[in-house]
Formats: structure tokens, sequence, C-alpha cells
């Protein structure tokens, strides 16, 4: 693994930045508590799992073809993260929350929120494009990624617990307010952006 400070600095802030994944919490919090929330993100943590061994897999499987198929690929997933962060930056208006009044079981809850997590396009393709810019091509690509991923959920989890708790008392009023929103997702974009360019182009 290389640029561990910056990964960890990375994901803290990026944990703090509301995706989909983020706001499905937000809602269940909402809508039916802390205990709601916080089994939501046990789901949400499976499929995050999911997502690190099927990016793992496929940058262990392009290092075994070809060392500079990897550097490629390094590359490409700057240039994504970029993009995402040129988007983020565009955002404008309040964070789309929607209210659910169905009470949702324990079970169900935990299933939707792993649902959420695993059949999120954009978040398969954020794993592939930011966990192997950590990654050596000279290295064990396959353990360090996971390694990378459990690291990621330790570093998340305290982020998500406060989502719960906040959202639980604050969360809609939080929502409705448009400039906060929109301050947020342009420093997420900055913050994107400055990931994309230091390691596309000034760590390869």
């Amino acid at each position: 693994m290389q640029n561990l400070s910056l990964f960890i600095t990375a994901t803290l802030i990026l944990a703090m930045t509301p995706g989909q994944d983020f706001i499905y919490v937000m809602v269940r919090s909402i809508s039916q508590g802390i205990r709601a929330g916080f089994i939501s993100i046990a789901g949400l943590f499976i499929g995050v799992m999911f997502h690190t061994l099927a990016a793992a897999t496929g940058a262990a499987a392009i290092l075994l073809t070809s060392a500079y198929a990897f550097t490629v690929i390094k590359i490409v997933g700057a240039l994504y993260l970029i993009y995402l962060g040129i988007q983020a930056f565009r955002q404008k208006g309040r964070l789309e929350i929607k209210k659910t009044k169905d009470k949702a079981s324990d079970f169900k809850l935990l299933k939707e929120g792993m649902l959420s997590s695993t059949l999120n396009p954009k978040l398969a393709l954020f794993f592939m494009a930011f966990l192997p810019q950590f990654v050596k091509p000279d290295s064990d690509a396959f353990t360090n990624m996971i390694l990378l991923g459990l690291l990621f959920l330790v570093l998340s989890l305290p982020i998500l617990i406060s989502v719960v708790l906040f959202s639980s008392k604050f969360g809609e009023v939080l929502s409705n307010n448009e400039k906060v929103s929109t301050l947020i997702g342009k420093a997420t974009g900055v913050i994107l952006i400055g990931l994309g360019i230091r390691l596309g182009f000034v760590e390869s």
C-alpha cells in the first residue's frame, strides 16, 4: 500500500459527503429512528465489501496481465474521480430526501441497505477507480485492496453513526437548507478533483 495517510484523509472526507447510501441512512434514521439507522449501516457495509471484493479481483487480474495496464487503469480511475468532482461542484439545490412511512422490519432494513449499496453502479465504478490508486503494481494488489476496503469501513463507521444520531433529530432541517447542500456539493467537488489530479498525474 502507498499514500496511506492520503487514503485515510480522503476516506474520512468522502464519508462525510452525501451520496446515495449516506442519504439512505439519513432517511431511515429520520423516519424510524436510531435503531433503523444502525441496521441500515450494517446492510450498506455488506454491499461495500461486495464492491471491494469485485474491485480487488478485477485489479488483481489486470495486474497479472500487465503492470502497464494496471497503470492505465489508475489513470482512468483518477480521471473518473475528477469527473465526479466536477459533477458534485456543479450540483445545486437541496438534498433530495424522500421520507417514507414504511416501518420496515429489521430484516428488511438490512436487506434494503445491502441492496442499496450492492446495486449502486456508481459505487462499483468509484471503488474500481479509488482503491487501485493506493496499491503499487509490484505488490499483492488483491490483499492490499481488501485491507483498504476494510479500512474504508472502519473509518466510515463513526461518521455514519454520527449521521444516524444527527439525522434522527436534525436531518430534515438540514436537508431543506439549500445553501448548506450547495456548499457541501462544492466542497466535495474540490476534494475529488484535487484527489484525482494528485493521484493520477502527480503520484503516477
